[in-house]
């Protein structure tokens, strides 16, 4: 399966979100390359942070490092219940940050996942 390349997490108004479309359309239309941007934004950085939360990070990091495995091997590796992994694939795949292969095993399509938070906003 080929990877996507980068995912960048980020925090956002929906007022910056329509700005930064805004400006992607203003460049295409002048016919200026702006490059695919795979991007989740969160509202806040509470949302963002109980979202991803460390058990889930784990849980990415776990994947993406060791390959297409089921949720009941997962559980076992990370000695995590069944059901809280399920919740979190659920989750996980609704922002599409796992996916399934051909052979229904859960997967990180993603080379590299970025989280940018402002540490002190302007």
């Amino acid at each position: 399966m080929k990877r996507n390349h980068k995912l960048i997490i980020g925090v956002s108004s929906l007022e910056q979100s329509l700005k930064e479309t805004l400006d992607a359309c203003k460049k295409a239309k002048r016919g200026q390359p702006i490059g695919p941007v795979h991007r989740i934004d969160f509202i806040d950085q509470a949302t963002l942070f109980s979202t991803l939360s460390p058990k889930r990070m784990e849980l990415l990091r776990y994947l993406r490092k060791h390959g297409p495995m089921s949720a009941r091997q997962i559980a076992k590796n990370l000695a995590r219940d069944y059901k809280n992994i399920q919740v979190d694939i659920k989750l996980l795949s609704r922002l599409d940050m796992i996916t399934t292969n051909v052979e229904g095993r859960y997967i990180v399509p993603w080379d590299d996942i970025s989280i940018e938070v402002e540490v002190l906003a302007a």
